[in-house]
């Protein structure tokens, strides 16, 4: 069965109203309705008919049928295939509290030389599934400090002894003790493979994505479907993603810190956000 995805329709709106800079009565009196009723969208207790979800599209700027689909639960992403390089990109569904986060352990086959990206909040859990598959980590790749994504940090340090690298503009997270800075267009060496930050900014001030080849982890940035939140700025993530991430070749595989793996193709067919916003493939 596919993975859900991240972002119900409440998520896509109020993400796209914080980028109008629209309150909730702004939104309600633009498409005809209550501040009551946008309220009900946003905390998932209402679905409106197709019209009105082509409204709420039109005053948000998002592609209405594709708003729709999601809505309606009639469009997930496609399964990806793996990439081609020699590599492999574990997934690790870990858990804060109830929250699902996505790690990922990334491995050059020829060398075994191994990145944790990302910690999330169970360190045990990542450690166990190292231990299991008898990997070493030499580096730990953090695409920003959110607790959620940064939680573990302190302890895997302690367990693989190893640097963190993280873009020089996110504040600094607890538990290193041989932080590292990238920013975007550096390259990082894993054994053979050289892994290529790119930046993301946006949700957070220094979000970073890793690129191998035609693979993407990309944290916090893009989900399938939506995006993710604009704490520090909406236009910068938004630029971040139509500049950075949806130029590559749309089989690029994006694996995202919620919700399930996508394409740049996928995304650009299918996110409501970006649909018709972004060009052809370069």
């Amino acid at each position: 069965m596919a993975a859900a995805l991240e972002d119900e329709l409440g998520d896509i709106v109020q993400k796209a109203r914080d980028g109008k800079s629209f309150s909730q009565g702004d939104l309600a009196r633009a498409v005809g309705l209550s501040v009551g009723k946008v309220g009900r969208i946003e905390s998932y207790e209402w679905i409106p008919e197709d019209s009105v979800l082509l409204k709420l599209a039109g005053a948000l700027d998002l592609h209405g049928p594709s708003l729709v689909a999601i809505a309606r639960e009639k469009w997930v992403p496609e399964e990806i295939t793996p990439d081609p390089d020699p590599f492999d990109i574990i997934c690790l569904n870990v858990y804060m509290g109830l929250y699902p986060v996505k790690c990922y352990l990334l491995t050059c086959r020829e060398t075994h030389a191994t990145a944790v990206i990302d910690t999330g909040g169970d360190p045990e859990a990542v450690i166990k599934k190292v231990r299991e598959l008898d990997l070493q980590p030499e580096k730990i790749l953090l695409t920003h400090a959110h607790p959620d994504h940064a939680g573990g940090l302190s302890q895997l340090d302690r367990e693989f002894q190893c640097p963190t690298w993280l873009d020089k503009k996110e504040p600094r997270p607890s538990g290193s003790r041989n932080l590292q800075f990238v920013e975007g267009g550096d390259l990082i060496s894993l054994g053979k493979l050289k892994i290529e930050a790119i930046a993301t900014r946006g949700h957070t001030p220094g979000g970073i994505s890793y690129r191998i080849n035609r693979s993407i982890i990309s944290g916090d940035a893009i989900f399938a479907g939506s995006m993710g939140r604009a704490n520090s700025s909406w236009s910068l993530l938004f630029n971040s993603i139509t500049q950075n991430l949806l130029t590559l070749p749309e089989d690029t595989r994006l694996y995202p810190g919620h919700g399930p793996a996508t394409t740049v193709g996928e995304e650009k067919q299918h996110n409501p956000f970006f649909c018709g916003k972004v060009g052809g493939e370069e």
